[in-house]
């Protein structure tokens, strides 16, 4: 098992949501993020650089998913989040060694 986390564009979610919703990616978790990246212009960090409002913001998806269906999720996520401009967003790939439902737990 695999746990894919993308960092992309909050413009590109709708369709990136479609997209994975159609391909039968399920049991995701997106939410929205702000931080700071390498590829973002300083002047936002001028006056006060900490600031909640200075710092962009990106959508975070988080999918567990089969080692077998990896490749379909990382080419769906690039297909859909780019937008031809620096900062279009990251993907990071991670084993899981483990996945138990809170209900399975004695």
């Amino acid at each position: 098992m695999k746990i894919v986390t993308a960092y992309v564009r909050t413009q590109c979610a709708p369709q990136l949501m479609r997209a994975l919703h159609e391909a039968g990616v399920s049991g995701l978790t997106a939410y929205g993020v702000r931080g700071m990246s390498g590829e973002t212009a300083t002047f936002l960090y001028s006056k006060r650089p900490y600031e909640l409002g200075h710092l962009p913001e990106a959508l975070k998806i988080e999918v567990i998913c089969e080692d077998d269906s990896v490749d379909k999720i990382i080419a769906l996520i690039a297909q859909q989040a780019r937008t031809g401009s620096p900062g279009d967003g990251i993907v990071a790939i991670q084993d899981v060694e483990r996945v138990l439902r809170i209900r399975d737990i004695a």
